[in-house]
């Protein structure tokens, strides 16, 4: 396990890491500033929001996840490592590296909002409701994580490519999102509904606004309990499908399988 963990880690990565946090600290640091500027944030919103960066973290927390779970690199080290480590023990190396990556840079972004609020709110104590606030901010933040993620690790096998996995990745957001938005024009007739898995991943925004709740017809406690539940039913069937299933292709194998299907197109051709 631990030379898989060294191998998760390694120096590109480390790099790309580093980046990162230094990218979220700058981006955390101006959203405050804008904010205070533009009088679209105080103490209680800033907090409230996560400093408005919930979308940059999970935008670099797809990335790390995408990239450790799919694509060509990804695939050759998997196969090369499948020599010495079970499949289980490859995709828990794996799970750690993304679990350390976003609890640091969730860190940092908290960490710097409230270096942010003392900065240019300091009027505002960091106690009572503003306190509350960033402590359901950073909770719903976490919830959706792990609903996400879990999703994305189930889903993302079939990308090829880095690039083609982030955008997938990426775009996943913007998917789940519409399809919970379907199911709000049914919810309304049909209860039942509200219990759907994409209803949960509105958690986040619902934390956010507590107006939410009239869209997904969840409590705060229901709709965390039931991020975190759906959270681990994709998570074990990602993990069954990674360990069971999963062939990982390498790039010569790709190459390969992509050569015969033009072979073959070129005998139908032929023929016809």
């Amino acid at each position: 396990m631990v030379d898989l963990l060294k191998q998760e880690m390694n120096k590109k990565n480390r790099i790309i890491f580093v980046g990162m946090v230094a990218f979220l600290f700058i981006v955390t640091i101006l959203m405050a500033i804008i904010g205070k500027n533009t009088k679209t944030l105080d103490a209680w919103k800033l907090m409230n929001s996560l400093g408005g960066i919930t979308t940059v973290i999970t935008l670099l927390a797809t990335i790390i996840t995408t990239t450790r779970f799919a694509g060509v690199d990804s695939n050759k080290q998997i196969r090369e490592n499948m020599a010495k480590h079970s499949k289980v023990t490859i995709f828990f190396s794996k799970v750690i590296t993304i679990l350390a990556s976003y609890f640091i840079l969730l860190a940092v972004a908290v960490i710097t909002i409230i270096f942010m609020k003392y900065l240019i709110f300091p009027e505002n104590a960091l106690a009572g409701k503003v306190a509350l606030e960033l402590q359901w901010a950073t909770l719903g933040n976490i919830a959706y994580f792990f609903i996400f993620e879990s999703f994305v690790m189930m889903v993302i096998g079939f990308c090829k490519t880095w690039y083609s996995s982030i955008a997938f990745g990426v775009s996943l957001t913007f998917i789940t999102e519409g399809i919970a938005g379907l199911f709000m024009i049914f919810i309304y007739v049909h209860r039942e509904l509200i219990y759907n898995p994409f209803n949960f991943f509105f958690v986040e925004m619902q934390i956010q606004d507590g107006m939410k709740h009239m869209m997904t017809r969840l409590t705060l406690n229901k709709i965390i309990a039931g991020s975190i539940i759906y959270a681990i039913v994709f998570f074990v069937i990602a993990f069954i499908i990674f360990v069971y299933f999963r062939k990982f292709p390498t790039d010569d194998e790709l190459i390969a399988k992509r050569n015969n299907k033009k072979a073959k197109k070129q005998k139908v051709t032929k023929l016809a």
